[in-house]
């Protein structure tokens, strides 16, 4: 890989990427939207459907989260048909199915429409991170990653916020009907948003699309594709911990009420976000790898600590958490995409992400699911899981290289 100055994304028009930007913001705020309300909706699905909860954790969330790992298969198509149309698939597929959720006559057909959801979902974001690192200008690439996924927090927060007026009055059903709201932009998606330059000029200059699946691992970017995808899945699963389990071990563990815990996560979600525009910004200043140590290993002793607080510390524990795993996100992203060059960028994320991180996604519901008992209850079982973010700070430290300011059109 080469390292230069910054070519090609500096070219379009400011106005153009700050309004890409903003439809892009769609994708990661449907995904936090997503994360979030399954958190909601985990401990009604029992007496909705007639299964345990035990049930739930290892078999329903473990299949809907295999939809995740498919998203590989769509996300790469990325970089055969272009960024554009992939992206308007992958929002109206998911939009679609969030309202087939909500229409769900049982548990089966439930996780089938969940499963497919997952697929979409993951590809619409792994796409936008994609075409986030391709237009923004290279000075301030991970910055723009990090705003973008700042609105995911926003989906986060804002599930719980109108959690508090949908599930009484709408039941869990209202949440996923609510999901399907954002394929309203898919007019302006199709209108306003251009495909990429550097894919476009890839095209123009007649590279031909990678003739399979294995492509990537005949390139000499292959020797990134395992460490970046072990750091996507050891993130992950500090990531899905603190988003599937901490309201559940709130009111299980902690005692506390369907009243309390919206309000504390939508404060937490909100509050965390600035995770995203601190690791950006740092990653901008002070590098990639360094910024990567901190925030990693910060997120797993903070994981920890949400998982064990009690009284007056659990607000603050979990807004803390949720800072530093947060910013697992955009940190992960961006050395996926500065990592590999243009005509293999979406397979990056296809396999980095997709098959090789977000199984991390079922392994973490399994993993709780299976030892909350001999652990003694949800707050060990989680607080094991921070063993995935301290192993991935080593790896970013003493296996990645420093991607700052490097020219996406010399990368080999």
């Amino acid at each position: 890989m080469e390292i230069g100055s910054a070519s090609g994304s500096d070219a379009r028009p400011r106005g153009y990427v700050i309004m890409m930007m903003l439809l892009l913001c769609v994708a990661t705020f449907c995904e936090g939207y997503d994360f979030f309300i399954i958190s909601l909706v985990i401990d009604i699905l029992p007496g909705e459907f007639g299964v345990s909860m035990n049930y739930v954790i290892k078999v329903v969330l473990t299949l809907i989260n295999v939809g995740a790992i498919l998203g590989f298969f769509v996300i790469r198509l990325g970089d055969r048909f272009g960024r554009k149309p992939i992206l308007l698939i992958s929002l109206c597929g998911f939009t679609t199915f969030s309202v087939i959720t909500a229409m769900s006559p049982s548990i089966w057909v439930f996780m089938a429409a969940q499963f497919i959801a997952k697929m979409f979902l993951v590809s619409q974001f792994g796409t936008a991170i994609v075409m986030t690192i391709e237009e923004c200008p290279a000075k301030s690439r991970a910055t723009c990653v990090a705003l973008l996924q700042v609105a995911g927090g926003l989906g986060g927060a804002f599930a719980m916020i109108i959690s508090k007026n949908i599930l009484p009055v709408w039941g869990w059903r209202g949440m996923y009907w609510a999901g399907g709201a954002p394929l309203i932009l898919a007019p302006a998606l199709v209108l306003l948003i251009k495909e990429t330059a550097h894919f476009s000029a890839l095209k123009a200059a007649g590279a031909a699309a990678p003739p399979s699946l294995w492509h990537i691992w005949k390139t000499p970017s292959r020797k990134y594709v395992p460490a970046v995808g072990a750091i996507w899945f050891l993130g992950y699963l500090a990531y899905a911990g603190v988003i599937y389990f901490w309201v559940a071990f709130a009111k299980t563990e902690r005692g506390w009420t369907v009243d309390q815990v919206g309000p504390a996560m939508a404060v937490a979600a909100v509050v965390g976000m600035t995770g995203y525009v601190v690791s950006g910004v740092m990653m901008d200043k002070i590098g990639r790898k360094l910024t990567g140590v901190i925030f990693f290993t910060a997120g797993a002793a903070s994981l920890v600590w949400a998982f064990n607080a009690a009284g007056a510390m659990m607000l603050p524990s979990v807004v803390v958490s949720m800072f530093f795993i947060f910013a697992i996100l955009p940190i992960t992203s961006t050395f996926n995409a500065e990592l590999f060059p243009t005509e293999l960028r979406s397979n990056a994320a296809a396999w980095c992400n997709s098959l090789m991180g977000r199984p991390a996604q079922v392994a973490a519901p399994f993993i709780v699911g299976s030892i909350a008992g001999v652990a003694g209850g949800l707050g060990t079982a989680v607080s094991f899981l921070a063993i995935g973010p301290l192993a991935a700070a080593l790896m970013i430290a003493f296996l990645l290289p420093e991607t700052k300011g490097v020219d996406l059109d010399k990368l080999l």
